[in-house]
């Protein structure tokens, strides 16, 4: 009996395919993809909020290259994540390190050491911005109190200062999760090769050398990428703590853009400079991507 075409559908593992993964594509094109296509198409109008857009080419482009603020801007962005990602991984890994093997109160070390990233962002900033206070603030009292300073210091109004409290904020919530990450790297790590490392008589170096760092390098590659990711495109801790100031010094692109959005209504020059910080993350992901696929492959 030759079977109908309903039973030859049944059967075909492509069309089955299809249909499972038909959800999640429209889900893709209704979250994902219409609205990046749309920031990309209101980039190149003059829109305002409420009022249709008129289509101006690359005007909104032009006047973002040329104004170097916008270009200081780009700057602090790469600064800031290249900053604040180096020390998180810094004190990440050291954290982890120092926590992997087993002592008594290893738990309440972690569940401390984990408190930071369990804090909402946006409380976490406010509370730093107390911190840092000129007048009531506890670095300066505390300070104070100490005999190590005899004036109170305006640590988010200075020019020198105010980037480095910033990157304070944002390794204080984002270290944890490297912590996490490179906990759960160690311990996937077979203790067999530090076994085979001591009967060679490798030292404690040695071993981290040629037995850790090989072992967790799929690990650093994702987690550097992801906080990269995080840490550049989050805007909270900025907003909150300077939104920018003093002097634009602290103003990162999503902070810009925003700004932009909310405070003056250009949509169309806003959606220009998300267009204009889309590419540069690809590039970073591309990158380490490249790496981590050479690792697995190594």
């Amino acid at each position: 009996m030759t079977p109908s075409r309903w039973d030859r559908l049944k059967n075909d593992q492509m069309v089955l395919a299809a249909l499972f993964l038909l959800p999640t594509l429209l889900v893709l094109l209704s979250v994902v993809v219409y609205p990046f296509l749309s920031a990309v198409w209101i980039s190149f109008q003059a829109k305002q909020a409420g009022t249709p857009g008129q289509f101006i080419g690359v005007q909104n482009y032009a006047e973002l290259l040329g104004n170097p603020v916008f270009l200081q801007i780009v700057g602090n962005t790469i600064f800031y994540t290249a900053v604040a990602v180096a020390i998180k991984f810094t004190l990440g890994l050291l954290a982890a390190l120092v926590l992997a093997p087993e002592r008594r109160l290893n738990g309440l070390y972690r569940t401390v050491l984990f408190v930071p990233w369990a804090v909402p962002t946006v409380i976490a900033a406010l509370n730093w911005r107390w911190v840092y206070d000129e007048f009531s603030g506890m670095l300066n009292n505390v300070l104070l109190a100490l005999g190590l300073t005899k004036n109170v210091v305006a640590w988010l109004a200075e020019p020198q200062l105010a980037m480095w409290c910033v990157i304070a904020v944002a390794v204080w919530t984002g270290t944890p999760f490297y912590t996490m990450s490179f906990l759960a790297g160690l311990q996937a790590i077979p203790k067999e090769l530090y076994e085979a490392a001591r009967l060679d008589g490798a030292s404690t170096l040695q071993e981290f050398r040629h037995v850790t760092v090989p072992g967790m390098q799929a690990i650093f590659l994702v987690t550097v990428m992801l906080s990269t990711v995080f840490t550049s495109t989050s805007l909270v801790i900025v907003n909150v703590l300077t939104n920018g100031a003093p002097a634009e010094r602290t103003n990162i692109l999503p902070n810009f853009s925003f700004n932009l959005a909310m405070g003056t209504g250009r949509l169309g020059i806003a959606s220009a400079v998300n267009m204009i910080f889309f590419p540069l993350l690809i590039l970073v992901i591309l990158g380490l991507s490249r790496r981590l696929l050479a690792a697995r492959a190594s």
